[in-house]
């Protein structure tokens, strides 16, 4: 059987347009035509099988991916306690903002250096202040970790403040 375009097919409708009301259809038409409905429908319901699997293998990425990030990647008073984790987002944010305002004004080679050494120690210290809080996450150890993110926020402040006014036209 020939595969017809829609365009072949009008023509040919249009054609043969008295002929089909002459001639009456097969007597197993109708079942041919639900034969290939079904055979049609089929075809779409076949795809289920793969959409049951990507949805199976995207859930478990999440909850994989949700484990990973919960025991390495987040911030240390997250693992305490979800409601420290907005206070320790937002500490991040503007420390993260103060390091890329500190880059923006630091014009010096050597400035720059002393800059990295810096926060290579704000690094360490921050090292050291997560191990504790893993271990013992008590109340003197979030306070000590809170202490570090506010003093760390103004310091880079400072240095920001600084570099900014020896240098006032790099905005």
């Amino acid at each position: 059987m020939k595969n017809w375009d829609e365009g072949e097919l009008e023509r040919f409708i249009r054609e043969n347009k008295d002929k089909f009301n002459k001639y009456p259809p097969h007597q197993d038409h109708a079942q041919h035509f639900l034969k290939k409905l079904t055979t049609k429908f089929k075809e779409v319901i076949d795809i289920m099988p793969y959409l049951a699997k990507a949805g199976i293998v995207t859930v478990l990425i999440f909850i994989i991916s949700f484990f990973l990030w919960k025991a390495y990647l987040c911030p240390p008073l997250t693992r305490i306690s979800f409601k420290y984790w907005k206070v320790e987002h937002n500490y991040k944010s503007q420390i993260n903002r103060n390091i890329r305002m500190n880059y923006r004004y630091i014009t010096k080679p050597d400035e720059k250096e002393e800059f990295d050494s810096e926060l290579q120690k704000f690094d360490e210290a921050y090292k050291v202040l997560k191990q504790k809080l893993k271990e013992d996450p008590s109340e003197d150890n979030i306070a000590n970790m809170l202490r570090f993110y506010k003093d760390k926020i103004l310091t880079l402040q400072e240095n920001a403040q600084y570099h900014q006014y020896r240098n006032p036209g790099r905005e």
